[in-house]
């Protein structure tokens, strides 16, 4: 099914055109309110090769991005995946939301922000990368976008490992990276924690460097998120050089796909295969997203990672 990015392919009315980027794919001609069973069973081929689908114009309620992620797994729930109450969001009771619904959004009542993650820059992250099974398939549904600003990147952390260099490839092999929960991607302190700690002591789950999708079989870099990583059984020096080198070399821009949003987006990508950013946008707009995601899986490293062939989506050739 691979195509060369920006060939544009169709299967019945459904038109796919690759992004000219190393992932992504906007999809057309189909409404995701009345899929049947054959159709998802494509689109998710389709998300798998392409690691993003877009959808544009999509006249969708919050009852159908309910509908869509269920499609995808389990839903879970950010309150589950924090476990902890997270009364001070009222962006659910504002809007009159589902709990399987997250509010990505600067729109504040009373004073005090209804939802998550406001109007400045969000860093590089896979999201939930500090739980043992961070989510899976992940989604926004644009509702409101601003004039200017507020775009969303993402980088393609298959292409990221397929570009390594083999020698780098069995460095990292049976190496991990802690994932300690003390700031989130907006760059706040997370309650109790602090920025004194020392990293190698704060708890957190271990996930390989190297991980093997559980769908695809290919190998991805796993990064989480920077601050707060540790990689075990380095001295703190080495550790910290090792993850600035992984971070500039998976961000670089011959890996990243860049989302203009308009309302009524629905963007779907992989979290387990990709990191993503935001650029801030100004306090006075209006930007109201609705985010859901599914379980994922433990990251693992394969037995035979190092001999497995790399995903088709990336052309290094082309970058």
């Amino acid at each position: 099914m691979t195509a060369a990015a920006g060939q544009q392919q169709r299967f019945g009315t459904i038109s796919v055109k690759p992004l000219g980027a190393a992932l992504g794919a906007e999809v057309s001609g189909v409404d995701l309110r009345t899929i049947d069973e054959a159709t998802f069973g494509l689109l998710h081929e389709l998300f798998l090769e392409h690691l993003l689908l877009a959808f544009r114009g999509q006249t969708f309620e919050v009852e159908d991005l309910v509908g869509l992620v269920r499609r995808f797994g389990t839903p879970v729930t950010s309150s589950a995946l924090h476990k902890r109450d997270l009364s001070e969001r009222t962006a659910n009771k504002v809007f009159n939301l589902p709990p399987e619904v997250t509010v990505v959004t600067n729109v504040r009542e009373n004073g005090k922000p209804v939802g998550i993650l406001g109007d400045g820059e969000v860093v590089w992250h896979s999201d939930f990368s500090f739980k043992e099974a961070p989510t899976a398939a992940r989604m926004l549904l644009a509702k409101e976008i601003p004039p200017a600003g507020g775009h969303t990147c993402f980088t393609n952390c298959y292409a990221a490992y397929d570009a390594l260099s083999p020698g780098m490839r069995r460095r990292l092999s049976g190496m991990t990276i802690k994932q300690a929960n003390i700031v989130d991607t907006a760059m706040k302190l997370r309650p109790g924690a602090s920025l004194d700690m020392d990293i190698r002591e704060v708890p957190g789950p271990s996930h390989p460097i190297i991980s093997t999708h559980p769908e695809t079989g290919h190998n991805m870099i796993f990064l989480g998120r920077r601050h707060g990583a540790y990689v075990n059984g380095l001295p703190l020096e080495q550790a910290e050089a090792l993850l600035d080198e992984l971070w500039a070399h998976t961000v670089d821009e011959r890996f990243v796909y860049e989302h203009v949003w308009q309302s009524g987006d629905i963007v779907v990508w992989d979290n387990r295969a990709t990191l993503h950013r935001r650029d801030a946008f100004e306090a006075q707009s209006r930007r109201v997203l609705y985010a859901a995601q599914v379980e994922g899986h433990r990251p693992f490293e394969a037995p035979d990672a190092l001999t497995r062939a790399p995903h088709p989506r990336f052309d290094p050739a082309a970058a």
